[in-house]
């Protein structure tokens, strides 16, 4: 009797598993290349810097070179002491499209990051806003132009893609798994009609609607969440567009240790909380799933009588993690190799218990 139960037990989550892979291999497929247009509306590039001297002078170079006919940058210096405020003041006097703001002190009971790219959005001249963070760099001269190509009147979100650099070790090999695992789950729902959230480093909205919705209102003291919280309040099929190409790529610069990378994976998984119930459910039924395939699965291939059965599934379920990984990566340009998927499978069911006590027992999330 306990080996009927767990054999149905096993068959029904590892079932949801490939609903729930065939989903995000739908939205993936659903991807259009793409569209070669030229756009008359202008770009405002916001970038919100705390001490990124180092990373801005790699970033504000690439931005001065894109391929763009109108737009502009705008760096808010979110009280630096590193000499990134002298570096861009004297940039700002030679570059006529690079705008230097400044926060000095910051206002009680207000996020950093939120407060600075506020101030960045307001100051912008053009609706269009396009965000990435100062450790990023656009892998093409046509990032601006790619969401500009996305851009019409019924738009008030574009969601990119950002990848993490390739460095040696398998802790960068599962940072950048991830981030695709991430990035297709967002982008396959937003071309689904079901958006839920972005990612900061490489995304664009409006300020029409930014500041009409009154900004970061209602989580402007969270830590994070200055990115998908506030697409996941209000973004919806019918206003939200994606941009999933290598002209639109950004590439990230990863944590280096656990000790960070676990860090930066608390804050954003602590934000989560703020999402909309029906992503909670949607999203949490997925890991939970993905979790009980592994606490199920050994048990199930023991007791079996009938082996055949879980083999084909699990095979069948990694066939499609495979192929959704491999169509993303085409589309995107990012870079995974797959020799090492069981083990990125494995690895994610040990990082989701590690990081959800870390989340349980953290009182205060911090930056870094």
């Amino acid at each position: 009797m306990i080996v009927s139960y767990l054999e149905l037990a096993f068959f029904i989550i590892v079932g949801v598993q490939l609903i729930y892979w065939v989903v995000w291999l739908a939205g993936v497929l659903k991807l259009k290349p793409d569209t070669e247009n030229k756009p008359a509306h202008g770009v405002s590039v916001v970038v919100a810097a705390n001490n990124e001297l180092q990373n801005l002078q790699q970033l504000i170079p690439l931005l001065l070179k894109q391929s763009y006919h109108t737009y502009e940058i705008i760096i808010v210096d979110d009280r630096s002491s590193d000499g990134s405020y002298d570096y861009l003041l004297g940039l700002s006097q030679q570059e006529p499209n690079l705008k230097l703001l400044q926060v000095s002190e910051l206002p009680d009971h207000l996020n950093g990051k939120k407060y600075a790219l506020t101030l960045g959005i307001k100051a912008a001249s053009y609706d269009q806003i396009l965000l990435t963070d100062a450790d990023c760099s656009p892998l093409s001269n046509n990032w601006i132009s790619s969401f500009a190509n996305s851009w019409d009147s019924q738009t008030s979100f574009v969601l990119g893609f950002s990848e993490y650099e390739r460095k040696k070790g398998l802790l960068n090999y599962f940072i950048r798994f991830e981030t695709i695992l991430t990035g297709i789950q967002y982008v396959s729902a937003a071309v689904l009609g079901k958006p839920y959230m972005g990612v900061g480093r490489n995304l664009s909205y409006s300020k029409t609607l930014f500041l009409s919705k009154k900004g970061f209102h209602g989580f402007q003291g969270v830590t994070g969440g200055d990115d998908d919280l506030f697409v996941n309040k209000y973004a919806i099929g019918s206003n939200t567009k994606t941009q999933l190409s290598q002209k639109s790529a950004v590439s990230s610069k990863p944590k280096s240790n656990f000790t960070n990378f676990m860090t930066q994976k608390v804050r954003h998984l602590s934000v989560g909380k703020y999402y909309s119930s029906k992503s909670k459910i949607i999203l949490g039924f997925f890991t939970f799933t993905w979790l009980a395939t592994w606490a199920i699965a050994p048990f199930e291939i023991l007791l079996t009588q009938n082996l055949m059965a879980p083999i084909l599934l699990l095979l069948g379920r990694y066939i499609l993690i495979g192929a959704t990984i491999l169509v993303f990566k085409n589309k995107s340009g990012a870079k995974l190799s797959l020799l090492g998927l069981i083990l990125l499978d494995f690895m994610f069911v040990l990082y989701y218990f590690v990081i959800g006590a870390r989340t349980l027992l953290t009182k205060r999330v911090k930056w870094s």
